[in-house]
Formats: structure tokens, sequence, C-alpha cells
């Protein structure tokens, strides 16, 4: 195989930051680092592409870094979506067994998930993944991989996730105008995951919560599952804009304010404390209590968290998420933030940083890279897929094999 045919490239698409990541296949089929690019993001809003040419630009300026630290061209790419119009929902399907003396063959657990995807979905939308929870065999559950197994009726558990088709499709476009190709697409929210998860939290019960610039994106996790994902329209840049309105300073200085001065801890500030405050246009900085400017910080962290809790709750006995919740992205590191959500969560939590790949330098192994790593697993996944696919005419086992992979994780 050849030098090209080993690199696997994966795209973070923000609504703060861009990141390119560029690996290479290893011989043992795991993953290693060979570059990465950054840029600040433009032209999107809330995850959502609102300028073509700005978000195009800003894409090709992260995969020109990436391509001059390492001297490889990038021509295809697996791309991370995200936006309030992700919507996931959980069905179910059946299917009789029709492979000889009743064993469950590939082609049984394709019919079933066929039927399981046979929804109405409104033309607007489109369906990204589908992903299996459980399959029953003649009504007896906990069933990750029927094959092989012997039985009448086949039935699965799946949670499917839908997009709107003209906003994804925006997404493509700003890519292809950055002169590359879309290789497939996948929820942030599962990529991150992929990253940060262990496998015991994935059995335990857990939700990862993904806090970016403009969305939070939320999976939940139990017996090896996802059991629902969902976006909330509130990500870092809101705790930011909250900032330049109550303080009435420009965004850049309430952004650099925030990372150097802000925590939801505020009992423990002194009302003593000041911090320069810049003024809009020529209007002079002015001192103002530090514990101002966390208090708002504070009130929209728990309004972030509790909306978390309360979507959480509405799909998930939060008292089955034994491993509690893992927090990632870069709105996560907001000091105290994670002390806050341990406490208005009722659960354990911890911040996730990725993992699982080699060639992490303390620098990447860093929650604001965890979505760009996890699609890069995933373009792994796709990889393997490929390369053990037989020909066009026996697709259905390698679409399978690629299925049963992703969910048996």
């Amino acid at each position: 195989m050849g030098r090209k045919d080993r690199i696997i490239c994966s795209l973070d698409i923000g609504t703060t930051k861009i990141c390119m990541l560029i690996t290479r296949a290893l011989e043992n089929d795991s993953l290693e680092v060979v570059s990465t690019g950054y840029a600040l993001s433009s032209g999107l809003k809330k995850g959502v592409v609102v300028d073509l040419e700005e978000a195009a630009a800003a894409i090709r300026k992260a995969a020109d870094e990436a391509e001059a630290k390492s001297g490889i061209s990038v021509d295809w790419v697996t791309v991370g979506v995200s936006g309030d119009h992700i919507q996931g929902f959980n069905c179910h399907g059946a299917a009789s067994v029709e492979g000889k003396n009743n064993e469950v063959t590939m082609e049984d657990v394709a019919n079933v998930i066929k039927a399981a995807q046979a929804i109405p979905v409104p033309p607007d939308r489109e369906i990204l993944h589908v992903l299996a929870q459980e399959f029953l065999l003649d009504n007896r559950g906990g069933i990750q991989n029927p094959v092989g197994l012997t039985g009448s009726r086949l039935d699965v558990n799946v949670h499917v996730v839908t997009s709107d088709t003209a906003l994804t499709q925006n997404l493509i476009n700003a890519v292809n105008r950055a002169q590359m190709r879309v290789n497939n697409v996948v929820v942030q929210q599962l990529a991150s995951s992929e990253a940060v998860l262990t496998p015991d939290e994935k059995d335990l019960g857990v939700a990862v919560i993904d806090i970016g610039g403009g969305t939070s994106d939320i999976a939940v996790y139990m017996k090896n599952a996802i059991r629902s994902s969902f976006v909330l329209p509130i990500g870092g840049a809101h705790f930011t804009r909250d900032l330049s309105i109550g303080l009435r300073t420009p965004i850049d200085d309430a952004e650099r304010i925030k990372l150097n001065h802000g925590t939801v801890l505020v009992d423990s500030l002194s009302p003593d404390e000041m911090i320069e405050v810049p003024g809009v246009a020529t209007r002079s900085p002015r001192p103002l209590p530090r514990k101002m400017a966390c208090e708002i910080l504070k009130d929209r962290a728990v309004e972030a968290l509790e909306l978390i809790k309360e979507r959480i709750g509405s799909t998930a006995d939060r008292e089955q998420l034994i491993a509690g919740a893992v927090f990632t992205g870069g709105g996560s590191l907001l000091d105290g933030l994670l002390a806050l959500a341990e406490e208005m969560l009722e659960m354990p939590v911890r911040q996730g940083l990725p993992q699982g790949i080699h060639g992490l330098t303390d620098d990447l192994a860093h929650p604001v890279y965890a979505t760009a790593i996890g699609l890069a697993m995933h373009g792994a996944l796709e990889r393997e897929g490929r390369k053990s696919r037989p020909s066009k005419s026996n697709s259905t086992p390698w679409l399978l094999n690629r299925f049963l992979t992703w969910v048996g994780n």
C-alpha cells in the first residue's frame, strides 16, 4: 500500500476554530499524527455556514498549514457536522431470518437494519447515521452481533441521526470550495465520544458533553451503545457575548477577559480584586470588579447546565449513568465549570482528553482537538472498510462489517 493510501485527514469545522488533522495508518491499523493545521473560523454561526466564501477561506487556511508541515496534499477529508438542525431519535426494525437452518447471516442483519431505517423522513432532511443499540433474536435481547446465531425472527433497536440536507450540503460545498472532497460526514459528538470515552464508560453509562464555540453537542451511552444524542445552541461564544454586553466591551476584549480572568467559582473571589475593561470605540478603559465579570459567566453556565440536565433527564435515567459525564471541547475549559457541573448534574464529572492515537503531544492531547481526533478514528474505519471490500457486487458484508465495528466499540 502506497504512502498516500495510508493517509487519513479529518476536518473539524467549528464556530470559533477550524482544525485539520493529517494522520497515517500504521501496519497494525493504529493511527499516528503527521501534522495539524489551525485557523480561526469565519463564515459560520452555531455550526452552520452563513458565508460560503469566508468559510472556505478559513478551511483552506487550516489545510494549508497542515499541508505545509507534512508535505502532503490533502484530497479527501472526514468532516464533522454540528448545529441545532442535527436530530437524533430511536426506532425499531424486525425481519424474518432467511439464512440456512435459521442461522443469522450478514444479509439478515442488513434486512433488519433496512427495516429499522425505513421511516418517513421529511424531504428536506437526510439520515447521517443508523447506530445499533441492541439486537433481539426471537425476543431474546442483549445481543450486539447476531451473525451465526440461530432463530426465526431478528429485531433491532437503533439510534438514527438526521440533519437538514441543505445545511449539511452547504458545509460540504465550503470544503469543496477549499479544494478538497468530503469522504464522510460524522456528527461531532459521535466523533468526540470515540476520542475521549473508555469502553468501561460506554458500558456503565456516560454522557459526553462537547462544548464548542456555538453549540453543545451531547451523546448518552449505556451498555456499549448510544442511547440518545442532541445539540443545544449554547457554546463558548455565548459566554463571551454575555461578557461583552454586561461589561460594555468589544468581543475580542471580552474573550481575553474570559480566558485570563474568567471563573464560575465566584464565591472564592475577593470583591476588591479589579480588572481593566477596555471601552467600546474611543471610550477609555475602566476598572471593574473581577467578581462582576465572573458572575456573568456563572449565570450563563448555570443556564447551560440546567438545560443539559433537563435534556439528559428526558432521554435517560441519570442514575443509570454510573460513569457520570465527560466534558470536552474548548468551552469546557472555563475555570470551575467541571466542579459546577458535578454539583448541578449530580453525577461524577471529568475532563475528556483525546486518546488512542500515536504522536499526541501535550498540545494535541487537549479538548480542543477531541473532535478532529475522533473524526480521524472514524476515517480509519472507513479506510478499513474500503480495504476489505471485495467488490461492488458483494458490498453488503463490507457495509455490515463497518457498521458492526462502529457500534461494537
